[in-house]
């Protein structure tokens, strides 16, 4: 589609268009369908073009359609703009049915637990998005979880509203990141799970659709949405493609988005293809371990290998990103090697994988600290005392006996231990990397997975460390 042809076609066929991509996947009216809605520009154009599309083919006053709406307050931004989104989606679903006949939807509002996002972000490894995306997706698969347990079908649909863009921006970021073939494949346009109580398919019926049209849809529909204040923070990796990499690759290299499209197409034939040639092989499972016999093994091609291997990480579930790099090792070794979360080890004729028990990770910490009280770590405890104006005083006291103070610390606030993508303000409002103020402390490396950051979760600000206490180990303190 283009924007040419929204202006042209009208919304009706935009409708029309949706439905169809959503029966393309197996959807029929009538069927089990939810939808994940953020209130931004795509899960708005998602929800109002499903919602129309259905009501002009229900040819009956029989017939009924229930639509299950999902969205979730993250509580990683202000509550007033995070929950905003919220009940601006379920004051939209309300319009809706006042609006429609023979169809009902039911707006479900999930809030997850504030500093939920950051304590499973320091467990995952990855970031605040990957943390919040995984959260999300619990929600959706718990929420279809309950449907199926109330309804006689035991299949549903979940539709997404992935679009054109956010495809271009993903496979720019695999292509920088190294990808496989597979991560070269991009955003499926469907994705089916098997749950205890049956089945979901998740389906983008957006994928093939631009922002522009998205945008230029919603406006002829006369329809409001929300726009994410984060989405203009460049010290997140797609933001920074999007606002950034994207206007200079217009500018100046015309067709790239036909071509970097078409280039998925076809990893997509060679994703299949390899797929087809491994189907027959599948890990073995030892408690914890994965293994298969090493002499089948070192009969693959090395294309083979690399897909069985990312199937086996994926299968442990190790919370890091496996650079190919790793995947050479692992092919041509004959010992055992560890990295990246991952051990493998040729033993007894096997090619074994595990997760890597890695010392240095131990020391990792998280606590959200709400109110006054004593809280025990593994290198000390921290007294929280005197927060009566909503702002405390803290004390930790070290194995050793050594007493540090710091004060006026607002309430809620973590007590973690670093993560890679922390910054802090510097004195020019500028940001600096966590990592660059340990280095420049000359903080050992034993002691820089133990210097506590001190992030406030009430901040309204996108970056809202408040402190990095590096005096609890004899270091400087780094005070926002």
């Amino acid at each position: 589609m283009n924007i040419n042809m929204i202006e042209s076609i009208g919304s009706k066929t935009f409708n029309s268009h949706v439905i169809d991509k959503l029966i393309e996947n197996g959807f029929r009216i009538g069927d089990c369908l939810c939808l994940g809605v953020s209130g931004g520009a795509d899960s708005i154009c998602l929800l109002t073009s499903i919602v129309k599309g259905i009501e002009n083919r229900i040819e009956d006053d029989s017939s009924f359609q229930i639509i299950n709406v999902i969205t979730v307050d993250h509580k990683i931004r202000s509550e007033e703009e995070s929950f905003g989104d919220c009940k601006f989606v379920k004051k939209y679903c309300e319009e809706l049915n006042e609006k429609v006949k023979n169809i009902k939807i039911n707006c479900i509002v999930e809030e997850l637990k504030k500093g939920q996002v950051l304590h499973t972000a320091e467990i995952r490894k990855k970031g605040i998005e990957d943390a919040a995306r995984y959260l999300r997706y619990q929600v959706f698969e718990k929420n279809a979880a309950l449907l199926l347990d109330s309804s006689e079908n035991k299949k549903i649909f979940f539709a997404l509203a992935h679009n054109q863009n956010d495809q271009l921006e993903t496979l720019i970021m695999r292509f920088l990141s190294g990808s496989s073939v597979s991560g070269r494949s991009g955003i499926l346009n469907n994705r089916t799970i098997e749950l205890k109580n049956g089945t979901l398919n998740y389906v983008r019926p957006l994928l093939d659709v631009s922002r522009k049209e998205i945008e230029t849809y919603l406006t002829a529909e006369n329809v409001l949405w929300r726009t994410d204040s984060t989405n203009t923070d460049n010290k997140y990796l797609r933001n920074s493609i999007r606002n950034t990499l994207i206007p200079i690759l217009d500018e100046n290299f015309p067709g790239w988005k036909n071509s970097v499209i078409s280039g998925r197409e076809k990893a997509l034939y060679e994703n299949s293809f390899i797929e087809k040639s491994i189907q027959s092989l599948e890990w073995n499972k030892n408690n914890e371990a994965l293994w298969i016999d090493a002499d089948v093994f070192d009969k693959l091609d090395f294309v083979q290998k690399e897909h069985f291997l990312y199937k086996g990480f994926d299968q442990l579930e190790t919370g890091e990103r496996i650079p190919f790099s790793f995947i050479k090792q692992i092919s041509r070794m004959s010992d055992s090697c560890c990295k990246f979360g991952v051990e493998a080890v040729y033993e007894d004729n096997k090619l074994w994988l595990k997760k890597q028990q890695n010392n240095v990770t131990i020391y990792g910490f998280f606590d959200i600290i709400e109110e006054e009280g004593l809280y025990t770590f593994d290198f000390g405890k921290l007294h929280v005392g005197n927060s009566e104006s909503g702002f405390a005083d803290l004390e930790f006291v070290t194995n050793e006996g050594h007493f540090h103070y710091l004060s006026n610390v607002k309430l809620p606030f973590v007590f973690r231990s670093r993560q890679i993508s922390d910054t802090v303000l510097t004195k020019t409002k500028g940001k600096k990397s966590v990592s660059d103020v340990l280095s420049d402390f000359k903080v050992n490396v034993e002691h820089k997975n133990l210097i506590p950051v001190i992030q406030n979760l009430d901040s309204d600000g996108d970056n809202n460390i408040v402190a990095v206490w590096g005096e609890i180990f004899g270091y400087s303190n780094w005070i926002v």
